[in-house]
């Protein structure tokens, strides 16, 4: 019976070893931000305060809104880091993962679509739309806040946990085939 030898080479061995250990350090060194934001058309009575959020598991590097409405595109806020910042009527808190715009005493001008542009380890796009509605006699002057709940500590750790990314699954796989060949390998050789 004639077989074919399993030829592998140590060099190589090492080359898929060491590219492994790069792909799983990488892996390990960037976490998802897995943003967590205020979505879809949110209504506002005229005179009231809004706050639209976008959260993130890591720190925001720099967020930027910008709204359109009424076939014109405006910036609010460009790539701003950590801190409070105000423009117009409209303030931005960004403080870790955490970033709010306020709008008091909301009015026509301030309707339209939002756009989010996220960037903590990663980039993220997000859009909100601010619909104004004529406040009703059961609406207080206090306001609508409109919060996104943060996601509970103790679950992004757990998360943090599991390979639940591809990249986790895909590194698994690669190291249990890497083993399996080697396994083979000296098995060959040994015989």
């Amino acid at each position: 019976m004639l077989t074919c030898p399993l030829v592998f080479t140590i060099p190589t061995l090492q080359l898929f070893s060491t590219l492994l250990l790069a792909v799983s350090l990488n892996a390990q060194n960037k976490s998802w931000d897995r943003p967590v934001c205020t979505e879809g058309a949110v209504s506002v009575p005229r005179g009231n305060t809004a706050v639209l959020t976008c959260n993130i598991a890591n720190t925001f590097t720099e967020v930027t809104i910008q709204l359109s409405a009424r076939g014109k595109d405006r910036t609010i806020f460009n790539k701003k880091p950590q801190g409070n910042f105000s423009w117009s009527g409209w303030e931005l808190q960004v403080q870790g993962g955490q970033a709010q715009l306020v709008i008091k005493d909301v009015q026509d001008d301030h309707a339209g679509m939002y756009l989010w542009q996220l960037r903590g380890c990663q980039r993220y796009y997000r859009n909100v739309t601010l619909n104004i509605s004529e406040p009703s006699k059961e609406d207080k002057v206090t306001g609508t806040r409109l919060f996104t709940p943060l996601p509970d500590p103790a679950e992004s750790s757990q998360l943090q946990d599991k390979p639940g990314t591809l990249v986790g699954v895909i590194i698994v796989f690669i190291l249990g085939v890497t083993g399996f060949l080697v396994f083979i390998y000296y098995r060959h050789r040994r015989s």
